[in-house]
């Protein structure tokens, strides 16, 4: 019983200091906030945060660290066995919904974009297949090129959804980022010769 104990009161020192962290992102960039800045907003003591985490940094790490796991098992749950965009960006849309906390942290530090990096990259094997199948005279090396150009469309068209309050509507901004994913993909190869 003394465990249990325990237990529901590490969850409730881990869910107030990153609640703590959210509210104090709402006003701060990460790199202003300090372990001081959390403890007091939280109401727990230094050694309580320092218990579980090293600095502000670490405590942003683990939090997208977890999210990153969660969300990469429920993608390969629902689109690994039949990979399609649409699943994709579907799941995808759902876990930053789901997530919307972290999601607008993420969206006032855009330098911290390894999240949405994360959850798209580990789909590079799948994205480039479905890339090869579908645009002709497409070699492995303009694949991978292709790749980066989508990666980094999506992000950003993601993270200004997550800045603006997420203002559209999750399905019209899953129809929006599949039909930009779709755009490249149907794309012709323009022949690149000497001159």
């Amino acid at each position: 019983m003394k465990n249990l104990h325990l237990d529901r009161r590490t969850k409730y020192s881990l869910q107030v200091i990153r609640s703590a962290l959210f509210e104090l992102l709402e006003t701060k960039d990460l790199k202003n906030i300090t372990v001081t800045d959390i403890c007091r907003l939280a109401d727990v003591n230094r050694g309580t945060f320092y218990k579980y985490y090293d600095d502000v940094p670490d405590l942003f790490y683990k939090i997208e660290l977890s999210i990153m796991e969660e969300a990469g098992e429920t993608i390969r749950q629902n689109c690994l066995e039949h990979f399609s965009v649409e699943k994709l960006i579907a799941n995808s849309l759902n876990i930053i919904a789901t997530n919307r906390d972290f999601t607008r942290m993420l969206a006032k530090n855009p330098a911290e974009t390894r999240f949405l990096q994360g959850i798209i990259s580990s789909f590079r094997p799948q994205l480039i297949e479905t890339m090869l199948a579908n645009i002709p005279d497409l070699t492995e090396e303009m694949s991978d090129l292709y790749f980066d150009f989508i990666l980094g469309g999506t992000v950003n068209i993601l993270l200004q959804w997550i800045k603006n309050n997420m203002a559209i509507p999750a399905r019209q901004m899953e129809t929006l980022s599949i039909q930009f994913i779709n755009s490249v993909l149907n794309t012709r190869l323009c022949s690149f010769t000497d001159t």
